[in-house]
């Protein structure tokens, strides 16, 4: 009888959460991380596999996907298994808001909750190759992928558009050639005897990132719950890792508001917004993902200030009971990332009109911006492509602008954008 296999080759990976993981079941709940039956965080080894496929497909390799994870007429030479978060992996929640596009305000029962595994978690995961003899081009395949979700091109789990998912790997290999009695007796007792391995440094997916550099003043990046001290409330930001952070969802629907105000001005399709930022899911379809990713701003360094406020009877202009409480504005350096998909060209224009704005200080971040927080005082956006062509929008301290465009990237989105007018 033949054997099924002769050659096992084992990946042995340790991954670093270089962002916040969000991992859940298909249950809805969103105030929850999926755990296993002794209390651990994980992935899913069939959402590990169904990313990795994914980027395969995308890249043209449907046969060696196929070969690697089966199909309809056969099983795949690839095991992946679960992606299981360490112990110590810290869950924290964040606070959301659904947005009525159609009405600006808040949808009705918007509001909610995200839990996450915080960024600096560590996770655990295997992938095996199985196979008749050695087949390079698809161990090396193996190895691209790796490569990938490495680079960050490969995201894990939900809210890959508001920066969450990006992990860093530490790889360590191991081949065992069955027709051996000793690669035998190390494959039945799972020997742990593998060498870390370098991984490759593709790049396929082609984007066009923009770095915003600036001081933001008085923001206020409120947290779920206010925190109670005797009779007074106060507004606690959000944190991770003890350091404030504003998160890629808030500045992605900051960005979005902008956006919008802008087609609707300019008389441009307002289709261009959900292109860009995605939508949900509407007239019987499970939604649209956007091209657009926000990682979170991480502020370091940052000044506090506690301030105390009161709260106001609409109806008798009086104060309200009990109305006293605090919040601590931040000040501090941020260094924004955002990435689109590099083809999109009316939609990197509509991107740079809103950060335009928002180093013009026409809108702001975070909460309170009608009482002045929130407000960034931008110095440069820097902008560049996967094939090194860049551009620069530069601000002084009158909010005068300043363009640097050596290689025709703004003009080539603002005839895009032309295009786009209804």
């Amino acid at each position: 009888m033949r054997a099924v296999f002769t050659t096992a080759i084992r990946y042995k990976v340790n991954a670093v959460c270089e962002t916040p993981l969000r991992t859940g079941g298909a249950a809805g709940n969103t105030e929850s991380v999926l755990r296993d039956s002794f209390g651990n965080a994980f992935l899913q080894g069939s959402s590990l596999a169904g990313a990795l496929r994914n980027w395969l497909e995308n890249n043209g390799e449907q046969k060696t996907a196929k070969a690697l994870f089966g199909s309809q007429e056969h099983e795949g030479r690839l095991i992946v298994s679960d992606a299981v978060l360490r112990a110590d992996a810290e869950q924290a929640i964040r606070p959301r808001l659904r947005i009525d596009e159609k009405n600006g305000p808040a949808a009705d029962k918007g509001k909610f909750d995200v839990a996450h595994i915080v960024s600096g978690s560590q996770l655990d995961f295997e992938l095996t190759w199985l196979g008749n003899g050695r087949d390079d081009e698809e161990i090396m395949t193996v190895e691209r992928m790796l490569g990938a979700v490495n680079s960050g091109e490969i995201r894990l789990g939900a809210q890959k558009s508001n920066g969450f998912g990006r992990l860093t790997l530490c790889v360590r290999k191991r081949s065992y050639d069955l027709m051996n009695k000793a690669d035998r007796a190390a494959w039945i007792e799972d020997r742990d005897d593998g060498d870390e391995i370098k991984l490759p440094e593709n790049v396929t997916d082609r984007r066009v990132t923009f770095v915003l550099e600036g001081i933001a003043d008085s923001v206020l990046i409120r947290a779920s719950a206010p925190v109670y001290e005797g009779d007074q409330s106060y507004t606690v930001n959000i944190e991770e890792n003890g350091h404030p952070i504003l998160p890629g969802s808030s500045i992605k629907g900051a960005l979005r508001a902008q956006c919008m105000r802008i087609v609707q001005s300019a008389g441009v399709r307002e289709s261009l917004v959900n292109d860009l930022f995605g939508r949900g899911a509407q007239d019987g379809d499970n939604g649209r993902a956007g091209v657009i990713c926000v990682d979170d701003v991480r502020m370091n360094d940052v000044k506090k200030q506690r301030i105390r406020r009161i709260r106001i009877n609409r109806f008798t202009g009086g104060v309200i009971r009990g109305g006293l409480f605090a919040e601590e504005p931040l000040s501090g350096a941020v260094q924004m990332t955002i990435s689109v998909k590099e083809e999109q060209d009316a939609l990197c224009a509509l991107l740079v009109y809103a950060l335009r704005d928002l180093g013009l200080g026409l809108c702001n971040l975070g909460s309170d911006g009608a009482i002045g927080r929130g407000y960034i005082a931008v110095k440069r956006i820097l902008i560049q492509t996967l094939d090194g062509r860049k551009a620069e929008i530069g601000f002084d301290q009158n909010h005068t602008m300043s363009m640097r465009d050596t290689d025709g990237l703004f003009d080539k989105w603002q005839k895009a954008w032309k295009e786009c007018m209804v």
